[in-house]
């Protein structure tokens, strides 16, 4: 079975498991045939996060996918345990290498209004990278206020096409 840790946007500025985004991609995978899980941070320190969501994965005991928004995106973009088999979707400007160069696929979901991370930002960012796929949500925002429902549609497509995959072997 494959599992889908949902890493949610930094709860300084209001994240955790209960994000919006973080929400509909949790309901919408509890009704496919990957297992969803998420928690809350405990620190804004991305060691504390990352580490934390290790443990996550580890208790998976499968394959995981990570989902992360926003600063979600960038600790997934940090995690390279052997059991995950895809950093998916990385919301907000990732650190450099090893990500750019990690042959497991990557889905970069761009918001076309984003302010802070638009595709002026992510696109050249992200074009290089092995394995990803670029999908922008037309008229979105950092938020994904208006497009919410579009946006965990897109990602669980995503998401259990390639949990397809890892279990066809």
């Amino acid at each position: 079975m494959t599992h889908a840790v949902l890493l949610h946007p930094h709860f300084v500025y209001g994240g955790d498991q209960n994000n919006r985004v973080i929400s509909a991609i949790y309901e919408r995978l509890a009704d496919s045939p990957v297992t969803p899980h998420r928690f809350n941070f405990s620190s804004p320190a991305e060691t504390t996060a990352r580490d934390e969501a290790i443990a996550q994965v580890e208790a998976c005991g499968g394959p995981v996918v990570l989902v992360g928004y926003s600063f979600g995106g960038e600790i997934a973009t940090r995690v390279t345990h052997p059991s995950v088999v895809s950093p998916a979707s990385p919301l907000r400007p990732p650190p450099p290498p090893p990500i750019e160069s990690d042959p497991r696929p990557k889905l970069v979901v761009i918001a076309e209004r984003d302010a802070w991370f638009g595709a002026d930002v992510l696109v050249p960012l992200t074009s290089g990278w092995t394995a990803c796929t670029q999908r922008t949500v037309p008229g979105a925002d950092h938020f994904f206020s208006a497009t919410t429902n579009e946006v965990a549609d897109l990602v669980v497509d995503w998401v259990v096409d390639h949990a397809a995959a890892v279990a066809a072997g």
